[in-house]
């Protein structure tokens, strides 16, 4: 199985001309998958666990800017003559991912007009990530931006409990591990999660949706509005084969 929801948009592309050139990858939590001015040598569809992409600051402190899970891929600005990573990337929960050379991404990218779009909709998504980050980080709760932020992950990773410890969910929205703390218990009394030495395990998806602030509908919309384009193209692309148009990839 393929696992990655930008893949599973091309399945037939993706049998015959992805698949074979994948590469299995397996992550831990605290891996470096990608380092900050490191060459950009391959793209990285996660099948599972989350990977963030962060601003590393004064060498000890990291920013989350956004975050990759299967829903999405890493590495795709390559593609668009990018040959630097900007950000470190930093595995937060455990997984598998796909890899692909970034040579052959590009070739592929070349001869697939859909494919080249699929890795573009991703880039530009997050860009929109890092600009909505940017803005919660300056004017909402560290509450609501908690609970978007668990709400994501539920939306990247699904079900299940994960290693997440205090400390990295601090790190990662900018503030003490106290406030992290107090707001952990809080959110596990209303029995929104239940958070047990280092292990969280996200009971109430929808609840979390509902204390999140406006960001996380925000980018979710985002997204959708995103990647819509791609299906309605792949409708357009379907009705002119129905209709007898010449076969062939369907115009940029």
């Amino acid at each position: 199985m393929i696992d990655n929801h930008l893949l599973e948009r091309l399945p037939d592309f993706v049998a015959v001309n992805v698949r074979p050139r994948l590469k299995p990858l397996d992550f831990i939590q605290g891996d470096v998958v990608a380092r900050a001015q490191a060459p950009i040598d391959r793209l990285i569809f996660p099948r599972s666990g989350l990977v963030s992409i962060v601003v590393e600051l004064d060498g000890s402190h990291q920013i989350e800017t956004g975050i990759v899970g299967r829903r999405g891929a890493l590495g795709g600005a390559a593609i668009f003559g990018v040959e630097h990573h900007l950000n470190a990337a930093v595995a937060q929960a455990s997984g598998r991912a796909w890899t692909l050379d970034i040579a052959e991404a590009t070739e592929l990218a070349s001869t697939s007009p859909e494919f080249h779009r699929a890795i573009l909709l991703q880039e530009q998504y997050l860009l929109s990530q890092a600009r909505q980050f940017a803005a919660c980080n300056a004017k909402h709760l560290v509450e609501q931006r908690l609970c978007s932020w668990l709400a994501r992950l539920h939306d990247e990773v699904g079900d299940g409990e994960l290693p997440l410890t205090q400390e990295t969910l601090a790190k990662m929205l900018g503030v003490q591990r106290a406030s992290v703390s107090l707001l952990a218990s809080q959110l596990q009394e209303d029995g929104l999660i239940s958070y047990r030495r280092g292990r969280i395990n996200l009971l109430d998806p929808e609840g979390l949706q509902h204390r999140a602030c406006s960001c996380y509908r925000a980018l979710e919309d985002q997204r959708d509005d995103l990647f819509a384009s791609k299906s309605h193209n792949k409708i357009a692309v379907d009705k002119r084969s129905a209709d007898g148009a010449t076969e062939g990839p369907p115009p940029n």
